[in-house]
C-alpha cells in the first residue's frame, strides 16, 4: 500500500478547495487516512475508486451520539483531529450543514477561539520583541527568540483572518 502526501489549502481560507481534493482523490482510489507534513497536508492511502463528497464538522469533545447523528443522515466518520471532523457520503445527500445558521454558529465558536488564542499569541510576542529591543542580547539570541514569537501569530492571526472572512461570506 502506497501513501500520498498532498499540501492543504489551508482550511481556514479555501476549505472547499480541500473538500474536492478528497473527492478527487477518493475518484482516482486514494482514501484520506491522516494529516501529513506537519500539519500542512492530508495523507491518503491505495483504496478502490469512489465517487464521494467531502464535509467538515466542528466540535469540541463531541459525544457519541455526535457521530450518530451523521450517520444516520448518511455521512460516514473519515477523521477526527481535535475538534475537526471529515465526513464523506455518497454524491446527493444532503450537506452536513443544510441551515445557514447552523454553520454561522460554528463558524463564530471557532472564530471566538481563534481569537482567544491570537490575542494570547499577539500579547507574547510583543512582550518578547519588547524585551529584544531593551535589553542588549547577542544579535543571534534576537532572531531566534524574534522567530519563536512569531510563529504562534502565525498559525493564530491567519486563520482567524479566513474564518473571520468566512464568516462574512455566510
Amino acid at each position: 500500500m502506497t501513501t500520498t502526501t498532498k499540501i492543504s489549502n489551508g482550511l481556514a481560507f479555501s476549505q472547499d478547495k480541500d473538500l474536492q481534493m478528497f473527492a478527487d482523490m477518493a475518484a482516482q482510489g486514494k482514501r484520506l487516512v491522516g494529516f501529513g507534513a506537519l500539519g500542512h497536508g492530508w495523507k491518503f492511502a491505495d483504496a478502490p475508486p469512489e465517487q464521494a463528497v467531502f464535509d467538515i464538522a466542528y466540535e469540541n469533545n463531541p459525544d457519541p451520539g455526535y457521530f450518530d447523528i451523521f450517520a444516520a443522515a448518511g455521512w460516514t466518520h473519515v477523521l477526527s483531529a481535535g475538534s475537526l471532523h471529515i465526513f464523506k457520503a455518497v454524491p446527493g445527500t444532503a450537506p452536513v450543514h443544510t441551515a445557514k445558521e447552523s454553520r454561522r454558529e460554528e463558524l463564530i465558536t471557532l472564530r471566538n477561539h481563534y481569537a482567544l488564542w491570537a490575542t494570547i499569541a499577539l500579547a507574547l510576542c510583543a512582550a518578547v520583541l519588547t524585551g529584544v529591543y531593551i535589553f542588549n542580547t547577542p544579535r543571534i539570541l534576537n532572531t531566534v527568540l524574534s522567530i519563536i514569537a512569531i510563529v504562534p501569530v502565525v498559525y493564530t492571526v491567519l486563520p482567524l483572518v479566513g474564518i473571520s472572512y468566512r464568516l462574512r461570506k455566510v
